[in-house]
C-alpha cells in the first residue's frame, strides 16, 4: 500500500469506515477493566437504572470508533496525535448496537514554520441501527507532507 501525506488530502474527503458491533460480552469485559461502574457490568443494577440495561462505557466507544478511524486511514504519514475534539455522547451504546460511522477530513492547515508537515482533523460521528447518533468528536493530527514547499 502507498503512504499517504498531507498533501494527497483533500477537505472533505471521507474515509470508508467498517462498522462495528458491541456485545454484552464485550461490554462487560471492557467496563469491569476499565470502568466498573453499575450500568456497564451488573444486570439487575443496569436495569433499574435510569438507562434501564447495560450500556457500553463512553470510553470503550471512544476507543472502538477511534480504532475502525485508524483502520480506514491506511498507511498514513501521521507524526502524532495533537488532540481530541470534545466527544459528545447524545445516546448510549446498547449490547447488539451496530454503529456506522462518517468520518471526513477538515481543517487543513500546513504548518507555516515547518513546512514538512502539516495539521488534519478526522471529524466523526457514530449512529447505530436506529439511525440515532451515540457519539461525535474529532481527532486532530500531525501527518507528514510529501513536499517541503
Amino acid at each position: 500500500m502507498n503512504v499517504r501525506f498531507w498533501d494527497d488530502l483533500t477537505e472533505g474527503e471521507r474515509l470508508d469506515c467498517r462498522s462495528i458491533t458491541f456485545t454484552l460480552q464485550e461490554i462487560m469485559e471492557f467496563a469491569r477493566k476499565y470502568d466498573p461502574q453499575t450500568f456497564h457490568i451488573d444486570e439487575q443494577a443496569a436495569a433499574a437504572s435510569r438507562f434501564g440495561g447495560i450500556i457500553a462505557s463512553s470510553l470503550q466507544t471512544l476507543s472502538a470508533c477511534t480504532r475502525v478511524i485508524v483502520d480506514a486511514q491506511g498507511d498514513m504519514a501521521i507524526l502524532s496525535g495533537l488532540h481530541i475534539e470534545q466527544v459528545q455522547l447524545p445516546n448510549p451504546v446498547r449490547p447488539d448496537d451496530v454503529l456506522s460511522l462518517q468520518v471526513y477530513w477538515t481543517d487543513l492547515i500546513r504548518s507555516r514554520s515547518k513546512p514538512d508537515r502539516g495539521m488534519a482533523t478526522a471529524r466523526f460521528k457514530a449512529v447505530n441501527q436506529n439511525g440515532a447518533i451515540v457519539i461525535e468528536s474529532g481527532f486532530r493530527y500531525m501527518i507528514a507532507c510529501r513536499q517541503n514547499s
